[in-house]
C-alpha cells in the first residue's frame, strides 16, 4: 500500500491508466488471502493516508474477507504508515515499524482556499445564485461564517471518532499513555510509536515476514514469499510507467501535495498527513 489512498486511478504522463492505490490493495489482498497455499500475509505500508471514504471501503472489504479466510496478517512499515496509512493497517494482527518510520497522525483534516481578500484588492466580483445559506459553504470567494466552519469542526469531530473507534477495537488494550494526546494527530517516530502501543515491533520487512511464518505455522524452512502474477496489460502499463516517469518534467510540489490537487481532494475530509515543507519528498 503505497501512496495517496484513493479510488482514482493512477496515470502516467504518456496517458497509460492503472489501478487506484485502493483497487491494486482490495485485489491483490483477495487473491492473497483465497489463495490455499499462502499461510500469512504481510501488508508493506508506505503511505500519509487519503480519502476516507476510500479508507472505510477498503478496510470493509478486507476485514469481511479475513472474517471469511482467516489467516495472519503482519504489517510492516516503511517510511511511513500515517493517518489512513494507519487507519488502514487496523487489518493486521501484528505490525513491525522502523524505528524512523513516521506512525500515526490519527484525526481528519480538511483544508480550503480563500481568495475572497485578492478579489478586493483587485475589483474581481462574484454572484452567486443559490438555494440555501449553506449550499455554498466555505466557498473561496467570500469570508467563512462562524457557523459554517463550527459546522464543519463538528462534522470533523464526527469523523475522528469513526477513526479512533477503528484504533480502539484493534489495539484499545494495547495502547499507553493519554489518548488525548496520541489521538491528536500528532506523528511518532516508530519508537515513540511502540512505546505508546501504535505498533508491536521494531523491525524490517525481513523481521515482518520471519513472525508472519511463524504466525502462520511455517517452521524449520524460510518462507516461500507467493507474487500474484501480473496480466499482460498490467505489465506493459508498468513498463512504459517506469519510461514515462523518467521524461516527466520534475512538479515543484511535494507529494503528497501534487497527488491531492491531481485527484481534486482540495477542501475534502481526508485522513491524510500533510507535511508542512517546501521541497522535493
Amino acid at each position: 500500500m503505497t501512496g495517496v489512498i484513493t479510488h482514482a486511478k493512477r496515470k502516467t504522463s504518456i496517458g497509460l491508466e492503472y489501478p487506484s492505490v485502493t483497487e491494486e490493495l482490495m485485489e491483490d489482498f483477495e487473491y492473497y488471502i483465497k489463495d490455499p497455499k499462502v499461510k500469512a500475509i504481510v501488508l508493506q505500508v508506505d503511505s500519509p493516508g487519503g480519502a476516507l471514504t476510500s479508507c472505510e471501503e477498503a478496510l470493509k472489504y478486507l476485514q469481511d474477507l479475513k472474517a471469511k479466510y482467516p489467516k495472519p496478517i503482519v504489517a510492516s512499515f516503511r517510511g511511513m504508515a500515517a493517518s489512513g496509512g494507519y487507519y488502514m493497517s487496523m487489518i493486521a494482527d501484528k505490525i513491525y515499524a522502523n524505528e524512523s518510520t513516521l506512525t500515526g497522525s490519527i484525526g481528519v483534516i480538511s483544508q480550503f482556499l480563500n481568495v475572497s481578500d485578492l478579489m478586493d484588492k483587485y475589483g474581481v466580483k462574484m454572484y452567486t445564485i443559490k438555494s440555501g445559506r449553506n449550499k455554498d459553504s466555505l466557498s473561496p470567494f467570500r469570508e467563512p461564517r462562524e457557523d459554517e466552519l463550527a459546522y464543519w469542526q463538528d462534522m470533523t469531530y464526527e469523523f475522528v471518532a469513526q477513526f479512533t473507534n477503528v484504533v480502539e477495537q484493534a489495539r484499545g488494550d494495547k495502547i499507553k499513555g493519554n489518548r488525548e494526546d496520541i489521538f491528536d494527530g500528532r506523528v511518532f517516530s516508530g519508537k515513540k510509536a511502540l512505546e505508546v502501543g501504535l505498533i508491536d515491533a521494531i523491525g524490517t520487512l525481513q523481521d515482518a515476514i520471519k513472525d508472519a511464518a511463524k504466525l502462520g505455522g511455517i517452521e524449520g524452512e524460510d518462507p516461500y514469499i507467493i507474487k500474484k502474477p501480473q496480466p499482460k496489460d498490467n505489465l506493459l502499463n508498468m513498463i512504459f510507467s517506469g519510461i514515462s516517469e523518467n521524461i516527466k518534467p520534475k512538479s515543484s510540489l511535494p507529494i503528497p501535495y501534487e497527488e491531492i490537487i491531481n485527484t481534486k481532494y482540495i477542501g475534502v475530509p481526508m485522513y491524510i498527513y500533510i507535511p508542512n515543507y517546501i521541497g522535493e519528498n
